[in-house]
């Protein structure tokens, strides 16, 4: 079962988000946990280190980086 959370916005982005899902017939929830799932996609890409494969000797070695 989903839990709930009280979260406060200010009066002018509660509005967006109201009439967004207004226009999308959505629930005003629906449109948030959306927002949500999105915005900790995005991070969980951009937080994800970077890999690249190089040989050391004759054993290959997976090597992290900062960089893409």
């Amino acid at each position: 079962m989903p839990k709930k959370v009280l979260v406060a916005l200010p009066a002018g982005l509660l509005e967006q988000i109201d009439f967004v899902a207004q226009v999308e017939h959505r629930t005003r929830s629906d449109l948030i946990r959306e927002a949500l799932r999105r915005y900790i996609d995005v991070f969980r890409r951009s937080q994800t280190p970077r890999m690249s494969v190089s040989t050391l000797g004759n054993q290959k070695v997976a090597l992290l980086t900062d960089t893409e």
